[in-house]
């Protein structure tokens, strides 16, 4: 079993104590880091009236990936950028500018990842690029599905984009010789196991996400084996009980 960590901070806990050395030693593990990102992104969707989408996609060594999304139709836009290579997050990424688009700005200079943001009804995007030492970098790109222009106040994202770059340099700084994109991919294909068997077990048991993540803890602990394990042995007990 692996040795336990403290508890990963939350939202709340990361605007109103968190400062970027603090969250460093968070951030060194795959988990905490995707964790860190997940509820900031949550969080600026949450705390800010112009913005209904966010993802964070990072560009470690080879082409470009997402760490975290807040919702399915924001990781089709992201996936869209990907497989035209070209798109405002992608753009800021690349020059290390902030991009800021209208629904015009985006046809007239993005087409192709234009239409499925307009099937989503995105109406604004601003993209912040990450600055990350040593690393191509990163983006946070925010989508508007109710304003014409995400007009953000100088400043209003700096402790955001702060924390982010911060935990995201952690991560690199602490393990200087791995590949990073090979690790925080391998991550995040374990957390979408995870999610997929608190999917199970919110539905067989009815309960709430959060107690549903208890009872894959527990069961994992009574099985002395890591979450994860517990998690596919549950996949596959439900694909073997499906008609």
């Amino acid at each position: 079993m692996p040795t336990p960590r403290s508890p990963l901070p939350t939202a709340a806990e990361l605007l109103t104590a968190a400062t970027p050395g603090q969250i460093e030693d968070q951030a060194q593990h795959p988990d905490g880091l995707l964790h860190l990102v997940q509820v900031m992104c949550r969080e600026i969707v949450q705390s800010r009236r112009t913005v209904q989408g966010a993802a964070v996609a990072v560009q470690l060594r080879g082409s470009p990936f997402t760490v975290a999304h807040t919702a399915p139709w924001v990781q089709t836009l992201i996936d869209s950028e990907y497989q035209h290579r070209t798109g405002p997050g992608l753009h800021a990424l690349r020059t290390r500018k902030v991009v800021t688009a209208t629904r015009g700005d985006l046809l007239a200079r993005w087409p192709a990842p234009a239409e499925p943001a307009a099937d989503a009804g995105v109406r604004a995007v601003h993209a912040e690029p990450l600055p990350i030492p040593g690393q191509p970098g990163g983006v946070l790109t925010l989508y508007s599905t109710d304003f014409d222009l995400i007009d953000l106040p100088p400043g209003r994202l700096t402790p955001v984009r702060e924390l982010l770059t911060a935990a995201l340099t952690s991560y690199c700084d602490t393990h200087p010789h791995e590949n990073h994109a090979i690790r925080l991919q391998r991550q995040l294909q374990q957390r979408q196991i995870q999610g997929q068997a608190i999917g199970i077990l919110m539905v067989r048991h009815g309960v709430s996400e959060t107690r549903a993540r208890q009872i894959l803890q527990n069961q994992a602990s009574a099985g002395q084996v890591t979450e994860i394990t517990a998690a596919r042995a549950l996949i596959r007990e439900q694909r073997r009980q499906a008609p």
